[in-house]
């Protein structure tokens, strides 16, 4: 069953791009033994002018134990929002609001293209097996009601 309430938006992939990378020294084998955690940022901006939703996405990988550094990817998603000026709204201090739900939407897509980049430029690596684990992007977004609720 669908939601008529739920709005429906209009977008395109714009561009993907790769800003950043690095793969840092090779931790001792005790050390990669106690596994990977991964830190995500999540950075939404927009540019008015193209009618852009840009999202940037910082992965920071560590170890458990010690929490060393050991790699870093950071990726830039492009989209361009189709009806931009009916979906955006500015809000008191005349800034562009992006809606929640289409923040998640566009931040899920994000993330799984960073998922894939990671596994493209890793590969080979000492961190190729470093998978970013699935998660639920609205846990970036508090005030996105759960499903069935």
């Amino acid at each position: 069953m669908s939601d008529t309430n739920k709005p429906s938006y209009k977008f395109s992939l714009q561009g993907i791009e790769l800003h950043e990378s690095q793969i840092l020294p090779v931790p001792t084998p005790e050390e990669s033994a106690s596994g990977l955690n991964f830190n995500l940022n999540l950075e939404n901006m927009v540019h008015e002018q193209n009618e852009w939703i840009l999202c940037r996405v910082t992965v920071s990988i560590a170890t458990q134990r010690s929490m060393q550094l050991v790699g870093k990817l950071v990726t830039m998603t492009v989209f361009k929002l189709a009806d931009y000026n009916t979906v955006m709204e500015k809000v008191e201090n005349g800034q562009p609001n992006i809606p929640a739900e289409l923040q998640a939407i566009l931040n899920g897509i994000a993330i799984s293209t960073t998922r894939g980049i990671m596994f493209v430029v890793f590969k080979g690596t000492p961190l190729h097996g470093a998978l970013l684990p699935l998660m639920d992007v609205k846990a970036f977004a508090p005030e996105l009601p759960l499903e069935g609720k």
